[in-house]
């Protein structure tokens, strides 16, 4: 097998919320499951808000990444996260 590539779009709850604080978290996040964020870019979305873009990479056989969603998901200022697109690299 080999790793995949999973991209997610991160809404925060509010304009105030702070993105880099939220990033941070996410990297502790998929290093706690063995994975690696890969990148990330802050994407205006509309009247001020701003949503995190996320690439995140980690082997396609761990199974870990619904344990890497629900960890995503309980970060303070989150309130929505979606995969977007995965494929295997």
């Amino acid at each position: 097998m080999g790793d995949v590539a999973m991209i997610y779009s991160v809404m925060p709850e509010s304009p105030d919320v702070d993105l880099e604080k939220v990033k941070a978290e996410i990297k502790s996040a998929a290093e706690s499951v063995g994975a690696q964020l890969n990148r990330t870019d802050i994407k205006p979305i509309a009247f001020g808000l701003k949503a995190l873009e996320i690439v995140i990479v980690m082997d396609d056989k761990s199974g870990k990444s619904g344990e890497l969603e629900e960890k995503m998901k309980a970060i303070e200022g989150v309130q929505n996260i979606e995969l977007t697109d995965m494929s295997l690299i």
